[in-house]
């Protein structure tokens, strides 16, 4: 059989769909035809354009994988950088309203009682704050116009009290003297003569000068009055 006849039954032999008689004479003839063998054997190399595309395939998954990888690690990054700020604004703001940022207590919601006079001159009461929420500290301040003005602050958010005394429940002594000191040389320069409790319109007048309060006890003397010692340190800073 012809070279060429041969030649044009190879795919027909490569894929098992010649008849028996092709098939034997196909044999036959690749024994002696080493052209017709390489191109035979050709037959099941891959084509070159499908080497290609599927070189490429395998880059573009590989592409595609490495920026997946990458957009998620910025996502899970990202994500974290997030939650760790809103903690941090929580938690700050926390801080803020429970500890830094206070507002005065309604005085209606406080009562004082014990209110009198130590012998030195000093001015005492017992303040008590109705609710069950507890103080942040008491502030001492001038409004500029010769008054005094204690003043109970609580935070903006304010947790329950946690003790059965406090600063909500407390005896309370005012040194208008000392007060005055201080605020000629680092305030305003001026002298207070009368002492509020809170501030604004529903402030209450605790003494005023020429005011008579009671006496205080001798218990209140024994545990708030001066010692020599103390008594002798503040009139040196009076003079200084």
């Amino acid at each position: 059989m012809e070279h060429e006849i041969i030649y044009d039954l190879l795919p027909l032999y490569h894929d098992g769909v010649c008849s028996e008689a092709s098939r034997r004479a196909v044999e036959e003839h690749l024994q002696g035809c080493e052209a017709c063998r390489k191109a035979l054997a050709d037959m099941d190399a891959p084509l070159p354009e499908a080497e290609k595309t599927a070189a490429d395939d395998a880059a573009a998954v590989q592409k595609i994988s490495r920026e997946w990888r990458g957009s998620k690690r910025r996502a899970w990054l990202k994500g974290a950088a997030i939650a760790v700020l809103v903690c941090a604004l929580i938690l700050g703001g926390w801080h803020l309203l429970t500890g830094v940022y206070c507002v005065p207590v309604d005085t209606d919601g406080i009562e004082i009682t014990a209110l009198s006079r130590l012998e030195d001159g000093r001015v005492m009461f017992h303040l008590r704050v109705t609710d069950d929420k507890d103080l942040r500290r008491v502030s001492y301040e001038y409004d500029g116009a010769g008054n005094l003005h204690v003043v109970p602050l609580r935070p903006v958010l304010t947790v329950s009290r946690r003790a059965d005394k406090g600063l909500w429940d407390s005896d309370y002594i005012t040194d208008l003297a000392e007060h005055n000191v201080w605020n000629v040389k680092y305030g305003d320069g001026k002298e207070a003569t009368k002492i509020y409790l809170g501030r604004g319109e529903d402030a209450i007048l605790l003494w005023e000068e020429g005011m008579e309060l009671p006496a205080a006890s001798a218990v209140d003397e024994a545990h708030w009055g001066y010692e020599p010692g103390s008594a002798e340190y503040w009139a040196l800073r009076e003079e200084n």
